[in-house]
């Protein structure tokens, strides 16, 4: 077992051993203190499904109401009135050759990237 730090050994004592209803768990959450990094929380569900039956599968996913929390940096490659409609839209770089020679030289400093014709 890894060697706790005083922080986490104060975490695990105060957490509850047992499961809690959602709203309780939450405010238990809430408790806690903040921290220099991102957080995780595991969340266990009895759904009383048979995963073996073709009908009961479950799969899913969920968007957060805040997103992650990172900006997105997006670039667009346009000209013309595409080039000003992603800028009114709020792209971060517009351009066209002169964008591609910025990438090509190195550049990366982005997450999407757009091609509008």
């Amino acid at each position: 077992m890894p060697k706790l730090a005083k922080r986490m050994k104060k975490l695990v004592e105060t957490r509850p051993n047992e499961a809690l209803p959602l709203s309780e768990a939450v405010t238990a959450l809430k408790k806690f203190d903040g921290t220099r990094f991102d957080q995780s929380v595991e969340v266990s569900m009895r759904l009383g499904v048979d995963p073996t039956q073709a009908d009961q599968i479950i799969r899913g996913s969920i968007v957060l109401p805040h997103g992650i929390g990172k900006e997105q940096r997006i670039v667009v490659f346009a000209k013309g009135p595409m080039a000003e409609a992603a800028k009114e839209a709020g792209a971060d770089e517009v351009g066209d050759e002169d964008l591609a020679k910025k990438i090509q030289g190195g550049w990366t400093d982005f997450d999407v990237c757009i091609a509008a014709t």
